[in-house]
């Protein structure tokens, strides 16, 4: 019997079904009502809604409210200080049973190799999670990064089952000037997504970007800003994480008439923050306590989430939609007392069953040994006159490959003197590659500040 046999056998009940989920309520999302029903399940897939259902484990959740699985739409694993496995196992509990992540970090540091890391561990993970390529290794021309993604390096990805599409496009400017990088990157992906990244970017510039299929935006930080970019057809990401926080700002858009083209995302929250108040729960209870419409929120967590990312099978209590689902005790206070994550119930016995996928970049960082030593500051005596002056601490500076810099005492550097710009006496001697090239910019600078 193939599983589509038994999930028409289970839904019109001539077999038991997987799970059956008794006395409870769910959130329907389509007309807004709590509806007292059994919820059955056969394998990873919700089989019965609205009737009554006999199961071979059945389940009491008198008194409880189920909801479908929240999907954090954008967020960088690596900025929540765990990897990819470990996310997992404390995100999940809360209810979020998908992530779509950036794995822009890792990327920027290891290049392909952290994607693929990445990508395996997204096929053992008891979470749904789903990579997105990250677009802009390095952001920009001025930043050095460890690694450089070219379109050529991305495309060997752009077929994984796990991958959505193109990561946030950070890089606006190079999108409006038609830099020829990154119009290579859009152009491979104009048949699929492309995640945006424009800070109030707006009128005519806005309207360029957005040609270029960019349907996606988490850095709205006002209301008039996400209007313009709802009006022109992107999808916003309502973002509340450990460092950028703009739920409150963008809370009067949470509407139910704009729920459909609205989503949550956290764009990353640190574990502290996850143990004391949540992940995307805190975001819905928050709202909610604000007077946000419950059915706005849960959809922007859920159906409305799925659909801005193609995910077509989960956002919804309902027969044939993937058994992502939340068993909460009120809509208000939004606790996670259960969670389902395809269809299996999510325990420690669950995670334990997971396959261990081989750390990388254990070798990345690069630095010579400190001793206390290094640390000591000799003391000088007297003083020296100076105009504008900085002063110079006593330091060692080592990079990957290079000797040490020469060791020297305080100094005075003083920055202009008759129109010209004195070098410290320590910077007459031969520090290594990378340093001089910080002392170049350093005066370039120097040379841009005395400009009229």
């Amino acid at each position: 019997m193939t599983d589509l046999d038994r999930r028409i056998d289970q839904g019109v009940g001539r077999t038991p079904a997987d799970i059956v989920l008794k006395g409870g309520r769910f959130f329907d999302l389509v007309t807004g009502e709590l509806v007292s029903s059994d919820i059955a399940i056969c394998g990873d897939t919700i089989v019965g809604t609205g009737e009554s259902y006999e199961g071979r484990e059945e389940i009491d959740i008198s008194g409880r409210i189920v909801v479908p699985g929240f999907i954090d739409t954008h967020l960088h694993i690596e900025s929540s200080l765990v990897t990819p496995h470990e996310f997992d196992r404390c995100v999940l509990p809360y209810g979020v049973t998908t992530v779509i992540c950036d794995p822009h970090e890792i990327a920027n540091v290891l290049g392909t190799e952290g994607i693929r890391f990445f990508l395996e561990s997204s096929e053992r993970t008891i979470m749904d999670i789903r990579v997105q390529l990250s677009s802009c290794v390095p952001a920009t021309h001025l930043e050095t990064s460890g690694a450089d993604l070219p379109i050529e390096a991305l495309l060997p990805f752009r077929h994984h089952p796990k991958v959505i599409g193109l990561a946030e496009f950070m890089n606006f400017p190079g999108v409006i000037h038609k830099d020829p990088i990154c119009i290579a990157k859009l152009e491979a992906f104009q048949d699929g997504h492309i995640d945006g990244h424009s800070p109030l970017l707006s009128g005519r510039d806005l309207n360029g970007y957005l040609s270029a299929r960019i349907r996606t935006d988490h850095e709205c930080t006002n209301v008039p800003e996400a209007m313009e970019k709802i009006r022109k057809g992107m999808h916003i990401l309502v973002r509340e994480g450990s460092v950028s926080k703009d739920l409150h700002a963008l809370m009067p858009i949470l509407t139910e008439r704009l729920s459909p083209f609205l989503a949550l995302c956290t764009d990353d929250r640190n574990p502290l923050d996850i143990a004391e108040e949540g992940h995307l729960d805190y975001m819905i209870r928050t709202a909610i306590a604000h007077g946000v419409d419950p059915l706005a929120v849960y959809r922007a967590a859920s159906i409305s989430a799925a659909r801005a990312f193609g995910l077509r099978d989960r956002g919804l209590v309902a027969p044939g939609w993937r058994a992502d689902l939340v068993v909460i005790d009120s809509l208000e206070s939004c606790k996670a007392e259960m969670v389902f994550a395809a269809g299996r119930r999510v325990t420690d016995a669950l995670f334990a069953t997971r396959e261990a996928v081989a750390p990388v970049g254990l070798d990345s960082v690069k630095a010579c040994i400190v001793k206390a030593a290094d640390f000591g500051v000799p003391v000088t005596e007297g003083e020296t006159p100076v105009g504008r002056a900085a002063r110079q601490d006593h330091h060692r500076i080592c990079r990957a490959g290079c000797p040490r810099a020469t060791t020297r005492p305080p100094s005075i550097s003083t920055e202009h003197h008759q129109g010209r710009r004195h070098r410290a006496p320590w910077q007459e001697r031969q520090p290594c590659q990378r340093l001089r090239a910080r002392l170049r910019a350093e005066e370039g600078r120097h040379r841009l500040d005395r400009r009229p």
